[in-house]
């Protein structure tokens, strides 16, 4: 079922709008002309679900900025 390819996915660290935007993505990518889009994001979700991502790949860290470099506007 859908539901638990979902779950898989989520299982790996990603929050539900990143699994929203990464079926997107490869739906698009994947998608045959002819094909059910059902079963085009069926393999999707299968693909997220079944495959390790490293974790730094999915938050890249933002740089901290000093507080030191910050001047007052007034």
């Amino acid at each position: 079922m859908r539901s638990n390819q979902i779950h898989r996915a989520l299982a790996h660290g990603m929050n539900r709008f990143e699994v929203c935007q990464l079926v997107s993505k490869g739906v698009k990518a994947t998608h045959k002309t002819g094909a059910r889009f059902e079963d085009s994001i069926n393999d999707v979700l299968h693909y997220l679900g079944t495959h390790e991502t490293p974790r730094e790949d999915l938050h890249p860290a933002i740089p901290q900025i000093s507080v030191k470099s910050l001047k007052p506007a007034a």
